[in-house]
């Protein structure tokens, strides 16, 4: 998605304007309370004569704070502002991969940007004093709003015009992590630009830079320009980042470049649903991110770049202490690939998978305890890779190429990063039994759209007991799958009723669902479905037990697990 924002800087929103005329007053204030004086006043040189308050504290201060100007320093010549235009104008809103998600780019998703989309959604929701304007009831300016009389509104107006019959563009962030001229940024930034121009930090300007190649599922995009020996950032391992470790965002907010914020990594390794393809592996941080930093440089403590700025988690479009970077390690390697064959060719397995990273899930599945790997969902593509290679639904899968995986995402990149008709090793545990299985991997294509999912049918059948998860069931037939929708040839155990405030109601589970295996026990009646999940939580100790639960939903198959207290 696409930001679009005023380059006029003198007449930014009253918002902006505002939190910099409470900053100049705050400093007024301390320098009045601290400073020597004068007869004349306070004394302008005050600043460079004896501490008003010198102790160890103070001195262990200022040397944090001198880190962080030489970190500042130090990055801020390889830090560039991207400016793109293209032709015709569509509003961030539409374009976001979020919809109305509150995660978004900081380039609007979750709540626009302040000169992109609708502007008099922007005035209701930063113009409402003491409102709760925002999305579901939230965001907007709490408890304060800045009311904008109409000479204002129209000033806004006007430039927001302007910005778009000018460029119909958009801004952002991006760093030299070469010294030939290429450029990291993401993909959304150069997404559809007609023309893209980068201005370095010492003023020049390169109006034509090219984009040599885009990746959506990564949202990163390399950018090149014509130089030598230019200034460049320095790489760190982003897998050696610690939650608690300093982040230092570098970038253009709001258009005010090269602005430097500084604060932690709050989580590493989240997985949030930033865009429709898949969960992601994002860096976490409360440094201040905002609509403009997409692109630029989140760095450590010892001025090194771990992630590439690209999300906030907001329902006001302003930074809430919930912002996200792609971490260093995948930028590079899609960079890298990018320049040398400008697209990504991705490994396919064909498969749906689920972490199995606990010791509740690994009890659910009947597995030992110790287990950890990513759960065979559904083969989705019975003549794909792993449905020749004879996964099956169940399956666990704890190493691939001899790697041990304990999460989705890894496996996910694992088989991504894989050449394309090379054959992996796959480590699966199958009823309690381990194996190796060869795939060889084809090429990730873009999926198609989900089909539409058929009307549930109705059913007055009370079926048999519940049990201990709260649900009834029958044994399907041949009128049974017709009057539920259900596909020729399913196999399982269809629910017919799910006890209010049950174990298996506090899952999801609802009547029409199709219960196909228990952990890793295939049920095709009633008794089968009732005795494997005795035998289940048998096998299980302490008062809190789950159970896990392969089901079809209208030919969506995936496991649920049931926690039984």
């Amino acid at each position: 998605m696409k930001e679009q924002t005023s380059t006029r800087k003198s007449s930014a929103p009253r918002a902006i304007l505002a939190v910099g005329a409470l900053s100049a007053a705050v400093a007024g204030g301390y320098a009045l309370r601290g400073a020597p004086t004068t007869a004349q006043g306070v004394d302008p040189n005050a600043s460079t004569k004896t501490p008003v308050v010198s102790t160890p504290a103070t001195t262990d201060a200022a040397s944090m704070q001198r880190a962080f100007n030489q970190v500042s320093r130090a990055i801020e010549p390889a830090v560039v502002t991207i400016t793109t235009e293209r032709s015709s104008r569509t509003s961030s809103r539409r374009n976001s991969p979020n919809g109305p998600s509150p995660f978004g780019s900081p380039f609007g998703g979750g709540g626009g940007d302040p000169f992109g989309g609708d502007l008099e959604e922007f005035f209701r929701r930063f113009g409402n004093p003491g409102g709760r304007g925002g999305q579901n009831g939230g965001g907007g300016l709490e408890p304060n709003g800045f009311r904008f009389n109409s000479a204002e509104k129209e000033q806004v107006r006007k430039l927001w015009r302007e910005a778009q019959e000018r460029r119909g563009g958009g801004l952002g962030s991006g760093m030299i992590y070469r010294a030939d001229g290429h450029i990291i940024t993401n993909a959304h930034v150069v997404g559809d630009a007609e023309s893209v121009t980068v201005k370095l930090n010492d003023g020049r300007e390169f109006r034509r830079a090219k984009v040599v190649g885009r990746d959506e599922r990564t949202d990163i995009a390399v950018v090149k320009i014509d130089g030598d020996r230019l200034p460049t950032v320095s790489l760190a391992d982003s897998s050696a980042v610690n939650v608690g470790d300093w982040a230092i965002a570098v970038g253009n907010p709001f258009g005010l470049e090269h602005t430097v914020t500084v604060g932690v990594i709050s989580a590493k390794a989240r997985e949030v649903p930033l865009s429709e393809r898949g969960p992601g592996d994002y860096l976490q941080t409360d440094a201040s991110i905002n609509p403009g930093n997409s692109g630029g440089p989140l760095c450590d403590i010892y001025g090194r770049v771990i992630g590439v700025n690209n999300a906030i988690y907001s329902q006001s479009g302003g930074n809430v202490g919930i912002g996200f970077a792609i971490p260093v390690n995948t930028a590079k390697n899609i960079a890298d690939r990018l320049i040398t064959s400008g697209r990504i060719v991705r490994g396919y397995l064909g498969v749906q998978i689920t972490s199995v990273e606990n010791v509740d899930t690994a009890n659910a599945l009947g597995l030992d305890s110790a287990t950890r790997g990513v759960l065979i969902n559904e083969v989705t593509d019975p003549n794909g890779p792993g449905g020749k290679a004879g996964l099956q639904a169940g399956d666990v899968v704890t190493k691939f190429n001899g790697q041990p995986v304990t999460r989705s995402i890894e496996l996910q990149r694992m088989v991504g990063d894989a050449p394309v008709n090379s054959t992996a090793t796959l480590t699966v545990i199958r009823n309690g039994r381990t194996q190796d299985l060869r795939a060889t991997l084809s090429e990730l294509k873009d999926e198609a759209p989900a089909a539409s999912r058929p009307a549930q049918a109705p059913n007055d059948d009370d079926g048999v007991a519940p049990g201990a998860l709260g649900l009834r069931s029958r044994a399907l037939t041949p009128q049974l799958s017709q009057q539920f929708s259900l596909k020729a040839g399913t196999r399982g155990v269809l629910v017919v009723g799910v006890q209010e405030n049950s174990p298996a109601a506090n899952a999801g589970l609802r009547r029409g669902d199709v219960v196909e295996s228990v952990g890793q026990t295939a049920v095709n009646s009633p008794a089968e479905l009732q005795t494997a999940v005795n035998r289940l939580l048998a096998r299980q100790t302490g008062a809190d037990k789950t159970v896990a639960l392969r089901i079809n939903r209208q030919g969506q198959k995936t496991y649920v697990f049931v926690s039984v207290s």
